[in-house]
């Protein structure tokens, strides 16, 4: 089997063995995503806040469940083990990028989607669901949701365990910012064109990702835990 695919089978193991963190992530999500989806119905808005809102749950939930692929294996003394292996950094950090990447923008999905379909299915009301809003959620928030965990990866790959708890939550809060922009400048429900331009920016910043973390030195990491 392709060894990403292998990282990424065992962290959503290892996800799935941390079930406050899977709950927590729930609840959160099915109170974000839900929101919009109620006041679209009560007030007859339309959706655009899902826009925004739709990425910005994965990024929170990537940047959850980034500490159970990355920052673990450092606080359990593992790392070292891991890095010993024959797989390459880069495959090892694409896994954990899938894994928990993955398993984040699928919870994000369900939270958003699920409330929506719920709404489509049970209510009588028209919901406007557009093809512009079903392709931003299958295709722009699985790849924000992977850009922002592989970008805590790669810091908590680099950084010491102090160092992670401060940068960490700035870089979660700079993504959100940078996220809530966007969709300020878009002015609400962005155009094919913005739509297809942020699924490019997000897959080549996912490229120059992995090819930075390419770049690491596996020694820096393990001095790190000291």
């Amino acid at each position: 089997m392709n060894p990403v695919l292998l990282v990424a089978q065992r962290e959503v193991r290892v996800l799935f063995r941390a079930r406050p963190v899977i709950g927590a992530g729930a609840l959160v999500g099915l109170f974000i995503g839900a929101t919009p989806v109620f006041t679209a119905l009560v007030t007859g808005q339309d959706l655009s806040r899902l826009f925004i809102q739709g990425p910005v749950l994965g990024v929170f939930l990537g940047y959850l469940f980034s500490q159970q692929a990355f920052l673990r294996e450092k606080q359990d003394g593992t790392i070292e083990t891991v890095l010993s292996s024959p797989l390459t950094l880069r495959a090892i950090w694409a896994g954990k990028v899938l894994g928990a990447g993955g398993t984040a923008a699928a919870v994000a999905l369900l939270c958003t989607g699920g409330p929506l379909l719920a709404a489509v299915l049970a209510v009588p009301v028209a919901i406007p669901v557009t093809p512009m809003l079903v392709v931003h959620l299958v295709a722009v928030v699985p790849l924000a949701t992977a850009v922002a965990v592989g970008l805590l990866g790669l810091v908590q790959l680099l950084l010491g365990l102090r160092e992670n708890q401060v940068l960490n939550l700035a870089l979660v809060i700079g993504l959100v910012l940078l996220l809530s922009v966007a969709q300020t400048v878009s002015g609400g429900t962005p155009t094919p064109d913005a739509g297809a331009a942020t699924i490019l920016v997000l897959v080549a910043a996912l490229a120059l990702l992995a090819r930075l973390v390419g770049r690491v030195d596996r020694e820096r990491i393990v001095r790190t835990i000291a």
